[in-house]
């Protein structure tokens, strides 16, 4: 009587259908997760070597490529000024254009030999010497690699959390997944069936739709951990499902994936 009394309490409740548990399959959420992860670990090791290079430049002698001035510009759109050099050493593109200052613009003329000052680890050009004077560029401090560098590890610390905690679970389910499955049994509370609600884009071809299908159930036996789940299911057996079926399911205990849901015959049906 106190447990009919509870779920008829648990059915008044509104259903919350959001879980860090997808109820993927355990083989889709090794490979999602495990890519993502390489692209989390990636962004990583490049703001890491980004921020170990930059401090080791900034402290570091320039290196030095010669190169020829070979014309002189004012962009229309921005206002910007730049200068058209181009190099001849390897390792380096043909030809560069820097944003300069208007000292710059003036002081160094077209034909002119000049030096350019690169960070010999990044290779990013931030200093100009001709003529016997040295011209730092404009933007061109290392306040921006650091901030570039702290970005892109944050991003890749962000990024590593819930992919790498998937593919966890996906291992587990797919290496235990005969000897943890669990198995339990519940009283459907309520279905769901989400649809794409966003109009697809114009083209020759429609787009097709995909809706998600889930059940949340109340268990009944007592040794469930909790006492309302939800989880994806195919659409054949959301439409086979009404409320107030009693149901025997199998699923994974890391993603709770739906192995096996099946209606048990003579159980309580909701009108």
């Amino acid at each position: 009587m106190r447990q009919k009394q509870e779920a008829g309490a648990l059915e008044n409740e509104t259903v919350s259908w959001w879980s860090w548990r997808p109820g993927i399959k355990p083989r889709n959420a090794f490979i999602i997760g495990g890519l993502l992860s390489l692209v989390a670990l990636l962004l990583l090791c490049l703001g890491l070597f980004t921020l170990i290079f930059g401090i080791e430049d900034s402290v570091s002698q320039p290196l030095q490529v010669p190169g020829i001035v070979t014309q002189h510009r004012a962009n229309s759109g921005d206002g910007q000024l730049r200068l058209w050099i181009r190099l001849h050493t390897t390792g380096f593109s043909d030809e560069v254009v820097p944003v300069v200052s208007e000292i710059e613009f003036h002081s160094i003329r077209d034909g002119d030999t000049i030096l350019l000052d690169y960070s010999p680890n990044l290779h990013i050009l931030y200093a100009l010497e001709g003529n016997g004077q040295r011209y730092v560029l404009p933007n061109s401090g290392s306040s921006g690699i650091f901030v570039g560098a702290v970005a892109l590890l944050l991003l890749g610390s962000v990024l590593l959390l819930y992919p790498a905690v998937l593919a966890y679970w996906g291992w587990r389910d797919l290496y235990d997944r005969r000897e943890s499955r669990c198995e339990i049994t519940g009283k459907v509370i309520s279905l769901r069936a989400a649809a794409q609600t966003r109009a697809g884009r114009p083209g020759l071809t429609p787009r097709p739709t995909r809706t998600w299908y889930g059940v949340a159930l109340s268990f009944i036996d007592t040794s469930a951990l909790e006492q309302v789940m939800t989880f994806a299911i195919r659409e054949e057996v959301y439409k086979s499902l009404r409320r107030g079926d009693i149901v025997h399911i199998t699923y994974s205990p890391n993603l709770h994936y739906a192995y096996v849901v099946e209606p048990i015959e003579g159980g309580e049906r909701a009108e």
